[in-house]
């Protein structure tokens, strides 16, 4: 029903999405979402924080997998992070990230500064040479993937495109990191 939930807000936007709506896709009655939430700020609430932690949950998974290079991790945490939303995002949804906002207050922004802090710790536990400057040459690199990648989730048409793009500006970054 969250996942539901989040798929409509994010098609149609929180105005123009209905408890109704919401029971239709998921497949059930309005009563049924009433049964669990009071009102349709407590289904985003829910359907957010549960994305939010299922993403951030992952990511952290991937970039602690010794298994991977660091340009597997990165875009592998990435997509589990921003990816899995590009082109899920419709224009009619402009209001959704207000609406997080007013009813999430900063909890989609400390969500963002650990997940940057965790891309951080991974790039510099990757860099062989831990020189002067690595540490914000780290924060640097995955302060500006993570404006990528919340950028592209919003504007671009698919996931596949996504893991695309952000694969180039991740060997970018990385050959960046190898000419220290």
């Amino acid at each position: 029903m969250l996942e539901t939930a989040l798929t409509v807000f994010t098609r149609h936007g929180f105005r123009k999405t209905s408890i109704e709506d919401i029971a239709k896709s998921a497949g059930i009655s309005r009563q049924g979402i009433y049964f669990h939430f009071k009102n349709k700020d407590e289904l985003l609430r829910a359907s957010v924080q549960k994305s939010l932690d299922a993403g951030l949950r992952a990511a952290n998974e991937i970039l602690d997998d010794d298994r991977l290079t660091l340009e597997e991790k990165l875009l592998q945490a990435l997509d589990k992070r921003f990816g899995r939303y590009a082109g899920l995002f419709h224009p009619d949804a402009s209001d959704i990230e207000t609406q997080c906002e007013r009813i999430l207050g900063d909890a989609v922004g400390k969500y963002r500064s650990a997940f940057q802090r965790k891309l951080e710790t991974a790039i510099l536990a990757s860099s062989a040479k831990k020189t002067k400057g690595a540490e914000k040459r780290a924060s640097t690199i995955a302060n500006m993937l993570c404006a990528c990648g919340l950028t592209w989730k919003h504007s671009l048409s698919s996931q596949q495109e996504f893991l695309e793009k952000m694969r180039d500006a991740i060997r970018l970054c990385c050959r960046e990191l190898a000419g220290d």
